[in-house]
């Protein structure tokens, strides 16, 4: 009996244990960053290229390595002000050839992910002080361990210099 009692201490200690070591087996992101949080389109611009570049930390809490095949930008159209804008609230963009680094994260690690995202803006010289939208991001990562998305906060602003 006494034996028996002494198993299930042992394992109860170690699986007590295994919690804060073991992790939550699964990829957790986190502390997400993108900037510039606001762009000036130049006067007279057509499909003016620019780029965001921002950050994600990654917890490997798997018993594997996770492989990053691709990441998305999302931009949501949240707000708009000024005339004459070929867009809309609630419309989505984005952009399917975000640029990355590194391209795994090793199990039970954690890293840092550095990324740029593309965007392009056309300014036709003509709208008033005070135009702009806001949008809010996302990034998504295809994984092989899943696809998980996440909020960049603070959002981009679009300004028409």
């Amino acid at each position: 009996m006494i034996r028996r009692w002494i198993a299930i201490a042992i394992l109860v200690g170690a699986v007590g244990a295994c919690g804060p070591l073991c992790g939550n087996g699964k990829l957790n992101l986190s502390n997400a960053q993108v900037g510039p949080s606001s762009f000036n389109c130049p006067v007279n611009a057509t499909d003016y290229a620019y780029s965001l570049k921002g950050s994600i930390d990654a917890d490997n809490q798997t018993s594997q390595n996770i492989t990053i095949k691709s990441m998305t930008t999302t931009a949501t159209v949240t707000k708009l002000n000024g005339p004459k804008w070929e867009i809309s609230v609630g419309q989505k963009s984005g952009d399917d050839q975000v640029t990355f680094s590194p391209k795994s994260v090793s199990s039970g690690s954690k890293s840092t992910i550095k990324f740029t995202t593309g965007w392009k803006c056309t300014n036709p010289g003509t709208a008033p002080a005070n135009t702009y939208a806001d949008f809010a991001l996302a990034m998504t990562l295809a994984t092989s361990a899943g696809t998980y998305t996440i909020k960049l906060p603070g959002g981009h602003r679009m300004k028409m210099a």
